[in-house]
């Protein structure tokens, strides 16, 4: 709303002077956009205008009496950013690209061929960046897929911005509202996002990070680890266990080679111990009690099992009881 700011001057022909700032006090301007101060004055009837001027209190006082003015009709050195509309009643002040430096009060002040006169008080500008402000659904943390999520496009010194455009990674976004509104967020949102005035890129403001956690990947890539895992763990289960067996089939074959080799070894000589015996055996048979002697040691023979497993045992017990009986001769010799 425009709010309208009578200057008079006191005394009977007060109505007669007039400055009037119509403009909302104080500006606040965005950096880098235009600012208008729409102004309007009035002198009495059958003057003339000879000189408009506006000065900036941050380095002038008072009435804007005296020099350095921020514009001057009679100047060739008033900035390019700055005019004057005319010079009958139109006293409105531009500034483009405006920054910090231009922030102050500012007063229009003219002169006539009879008289002259400030408009007090004057118009304050104030000069700030756009920011970007975050809110969300679930307040503190992280922002995660499905959030609701607005970006605000703000001026410290305004309440409400009017036409506002937003960019994505310093691409335009059309949307002209100050609210960007994300009512369920997705991973493909993430981004850096500013804002500025509508055909005001000048006016851009700093860039805010959005990281959007998909949360539900988490689980998936978790299965997907944990299958791994335990496939590698089974796998070197499978390899150990068919390794094992191998060398227990090797063992085994290896006892069956030394079983059947000791056998081999063992047979013939049974053999050939039989044979003797029984060329014994019938040389002696005519012998009295050969009869006898033959029939024992059949008994003797009948009696002894020979199993592979014990072949090494019997050998060995069969040395001892040779040594033993050779060790008996000797004593009784």
């Amino acid at each position: 709303m425009l709010q309208i700011f009578l200057l008079l001057l006191p005394g009977v022909l007060s109505n007669q002077w007039r400055v009037s700032y119509v403009s909302l006090s104080p500006v606040c301007a965005a950096r880098g956009s235009n600012v208008s101060i729409n102004c309007r004055y009035k002198y009495p009837h059958g003057q003339q205008v000879q000189r408009v001027m506006w000065c900036s209190m941050r380095s002038n006082h008072d009435n804007c009496v005296n020099e350095p003015y921020v514009y001057d009709s009679k100047s060739n050195n008033n900035q390019k950013n700055l005019y004057i509309v005319d010079k009958t009643s139109n006293c409105s002040l531009l500034i483009s690209n405006i920054d910090q430096t231009h922030s102050g009060e500012y007063k229009f002040r003219f002169i006539t061929n009879d008289d002259k006169y400030t408009g007090d008080p004057g118009v304050n500008i104030l000069v700030d960046d756009l920011k970007v402000s975050m809110s969300r659904s679930r307040g503190n943390g992280s922002t995660i897929v499905g959030d609701s999520l607005n970006l605000t496009c703000t001026l410290s010194c305004s309440g409400n911005l009017a036409d506002v455009q937003w960019f994505k990674n310093r691409d335009l976004i059309r949307h002209s509202e100050p609210v960007l509104t994300f009512s369920r967020i997705t991973a493909e949102d993430s981004g850096n996002y500013s804002c500025s005035l509508r055909n005001f890129k000048t006016t851009v403001s700093e860039e805010i990070t959005i990281y959007i956690e998909d949360v539900t990947e988490f689980p998936t890539i978790l299965i997907i680890v944990v299958f791994l895992v335990s496939l590698v763990f089974i796998t070197a289960a499978v390899i150990l266990i068919r390794r094992r067996k191998a060398i227990m089939k090797e063992k085994q074959a290896e006892e069956r080679e030394v079983k059947d080799s000791l056998y081999s070894t063992i047979q013939p000589q049974t053999n050939l111990h039989q044979k003797n015996h029984t060329g014994y055996a019938e040389d002696n048979k005519n012998l009295p009690g050969a009869e006898d002697v033959q029939q024992e040691d059949e008994v003797q023979y009948s009696s002894v099992t020979i199993k592979p497993k014990e072949l090494l045992q019997v050998s060995s017990n069969t040395e001892q009881e040779d040594d033993s009986t050779i060790y008996s001769a000797v004593m009784n010799g």
